[in-house]
């Protein structure tokens, strides 16, 4: 009986690491899921073609002609004048009438100085904001500076369209036969081809010594 028992009690103490490894073979697929869960949860499921979010593209669209169109309301009148500090019309006339003065008389300063370098340009500087179409006085001394400049094409389409007084006209006729004379034939007007380059002109730097603008 007692040898029945031991041989018993031998036979458990070997079966017992036998079915500890079972018991551990069979929960290892459980911890397996386990982990594979959480790792799948943890990565971000790809969102479907249909929910992706694009990038707006730019439209582009081509305006029609004469799409833009402004209506004001009324017609521009190009010959009204613009009264600057209506409050004080007289004062700003005046004030406005002196300043034309003082540029229209360093212009012709600067056209009869004995020695000027740059002189002709100095005196368009002079005339930068007077308008050569409503000031005749200013349209003279522009027309000479661009004879002296050898610039005849420009000269003769400034003098046409400021339209000096007849006292005038003799004097930019002697203004635009001096200029002619100095310039190589191909600079003039009338013999320039068309395609081809005009030569440099010809600078007269010699000081105004004709009469002054009449006033």
């Amino acid at each position: 009986m007692r040898l029945a028992c031991l041989f018993v009690a031998a036979c458990a103490l070997l079966l017992a690491p036998v079915a500890a490894h079972a018991a551990k073979d069979a929960d290892a697929p459980a911890g397996k899921t386990k982990s594979a869960q959480k790792k799948a949860a943890g990565k971000k499921k790809p969102a479907p073609a249909a929910e992706k979010t694009t990038r707006p593209t730019k439209v582009t669209r081509t305006l029609r002609p004469g799409a833009l169109t402004v209506n004001v309301g009324h017609e521009i009148n190009e010959e009204s004048h613009v009264t600057p500090f209506p409050s004080f019309a007289g004062h700003a006339k005046k004030a406005m009438a002196a300043t034309r003065r003082d540029q229209l008389i360093d212009a012709e300063q600067a056209a009869r100085a004995s020695k000027l370098a740059d002189r002709w340009w100095t005196v368009l500087f002079h005339l930068r904001s007077l308008d050569s179409r409503n000031d005749q006085e200013a349209c003279f001394w522009r027309v000479v500076a661009y004879y002296r400049l050898g610039e005849l094409a420009r000269a003769r389409a400034l003098r046409g369209m400021c339209e000096p007084p007849p006292s005038v006209q003799t004097i930019l006729d002697n203004e635009d036969a001096m200029s002619s004379t100095l310039q190589p034939l191909e600079a003039l007007p009338e013999m320039a081809a068309a395609g081809e380059k005009a030569p440099a002109p010809v600078v007269n730097t010699e000081a105004y010594g004709g009469p002054a603008f009449p006033r």
